[in-house]
């Protein structure tokens, strides 16, 4: 197994500080690593290979929170336009496309 570069140089720097440290060390490591060079890796000191992935659980909870959040900004906000019950159909009828009057119950185009 190989490792990656970055990880490869971090021991490489951790094992110049121990031999910095202490001189003898260098070769009580070449003693164990000769020792030690043909055996196999014992499989509770082996690492797996973990494979991220999005559990769906939290996505479910944060696609909720989004929901809500834009539910109560939303109703904040107040709405866009008044529909006044006291307005006569025919007055709301001569806005096209739109039911409702505006709040101050003048008609688009009449002073």
């Amino acid at each position: 197994m190989s490792l990656p570069a970055s990880e490869t140089r971090v021991l490489t720097g951790i094992e110049a500080s121990l031999v910095a440290r202490d001189p003898r060390l260098r070769s009580l490591f070449a003693i164990f690593t000769r020792l030690t060079l043909h055996e196999a890796m014992p499989a509770r000191e082996q690492l797996r290979r973990r494979h991220w992935r999005l559990r769906p659980g939290p996505v479910i909870v944060i696609a909720l929170v989004f929901v809500l959040v834009g539910v109560v900004l939303g109703s904040l906000a107040g709405p866009a336009h008044v529909c006044s019950s006291a307005t006569p159909h025919r007055a709301a009828s001569t806005a096209p496309g739109n039911p409702c009057v505006p709040a101050t119950g003048s008609r688009p185009g009449v002073p």
